[in-house]
């Protein structure tokens, strides 16, 4: 199958240096306008994107930074609307007003162990909440809990909601105590111990039932879940043994079965996060333990790019925007925020030798702006 490539986005038009230690996670808004990132520094910041100017003229600015998190930043949810805005820092959600920057709402007491997942229901005034406690969690706006899943076997690692809102795809790892086990551990009290295993699950339920449709296990440790556009397939991230390279997988949610495996990037120890976009949601592209940013096309499972230019470490996440398919963003160890851009120049199918522009703008920790 012929794919063309051109809008691909290959060149970095911009560097965001403003976090202070390794950036794990992000989200652009539904409109396309903001990103939000996530860092081991505590903070979240809220990025503003001009989409109506030339790559090498557009300013990407800090709107706000989110300073009053007391604990690394793991997740970020925008609401449908794009008015608010939620963070996650160990156990604590915090709800936030986009426009003013502010705190509005907080919860430090349902959750008892790391909220690893956020996500809003579609009437912008309700979210979901996962963690590793087991909880999957339904909140209002002053973020006080409604209701919640009855059945939540799995530690969670991350969840989804499907985009018609019909399903939730939750993914985690699921301990399981053998009747006899392989190997006796010490007793106590004159005992037999059970060693307990774990098994890694992705869970398909029903949204408006709460109640599971489906169980699948699968091998290496789930980090990341993504949805089709079309709310037919899961995009699934996970890890391998340090012997084996990892894969991404898409799960068919109405066929229920694995329709495609993709290779080539690394992850064995670190949670990585795919994502799928492009033009007609054709292509995704996933962060790697390398350093490196990778993007296979969808339907032949062929890699296409692998974009260097973050430093050392993993680059833990990437997003493409959802405003301008020619747009992905990805996020590293490194401290950085790279904005990866279709060449505008190329024609359809000629080719590109450098992933790097000559001057790609940076803006750093002072919140000046100057060139790489």
């Amino acid at each position: 199958m012929l794919c063309d490539t051109s809008p691909l986005p290959r060149v970095t038009t911009a560097i965001l240096g403003m976090h202070t230690d390794e950036v794990w996670n992000m989200e652009w808004s539904h409109n396309g306008q903001y990103l939000a990132s996530a860092s081991k520094d505590k903070t979240a910041i809220i990025w503003q994107v001009e989409h109506d100017k030339d790559p090498s003229v557009r300013e990407i600015f800090p709107k706000h930074i989110l300073r009053e998190h007391k604990f690394p930043v793991g997740c970020v949810a925008w609401s449908p609307k794009d008015d608010y805005l939620l963070t996650a820092s160990e156990n604590e959600i915090r709800l936030w007003d986009v426009e003013r920057g502010t705190c509005i709402a907080r919860d430090v007491d349902y959750h008892s162990e790391l909220v690893t997942a956020l996500a809003w229901l579609p009437d912008n005034a309700q979210f979901i909440s996962g963690g590793l406690d087991q909880k999957i969690i339904i909140w209002d706006l002053d973020c006080k809990p409604r209701d919640s899943w009855s059945y939540c076997p799995i530690r969670v690692m991350d969840l989804t909601l499907t985009p018609d809102f019909s399903r939730v795809v939750a993914i985690g790892m699921y301990d399981v105590v053998p009747e006899v086990p392989p190997v006796p551990t010490p007793p106590e009290n004159g005992v037999p111990q059970a060693r307990p295993t774990t098994e890694n699950r992705v869970i398909v339920y029903d949204l408006a039932t709460k109640q599971p449709e489906t169980f699948i296990s699968t091998e290496g440790e789930l980090t990341s879940v993504k949805i089709s556009l079309d709310s037919r397939c899961a995009l699934i991230n996970s890890s391998a043994p340090r012997t084996s390279p990892g894969e991404i997988i898409l799960y068919d949610l109405e066929l229920k079965q694995i329709v495609r495996k993709f290779t080539g990037h690394k992850q064995s120890r670190h949670v990585i996060r795919g994502s799928l976009g492009g033009y007609d949601g054709n292509f995704l592209a996933s962060g790697s333990e390398d350093g490196i940013v990778y993007i296979w096309h969808r339907d032949s499972g062929k890699l296409l790019e692998a974009l260097a230019g973050h430093g050392s470490g993993s680059v833990n996440s990437v997003a493409w925007n959802p405003h301008n398919v020619r747009m992905l963003a990805s996020c590293s160890d490194d401290k950085t925020i790279r904005i990866w851009e279709a060449p505008p120049s190329v024609a359809s199918g000629a080719p590109v030798n450098s992933a790097e522009p000559a001057e790609p703008a940076t803006y750093e920790q002072d919140g000046g702006k100057g060139k790489g």
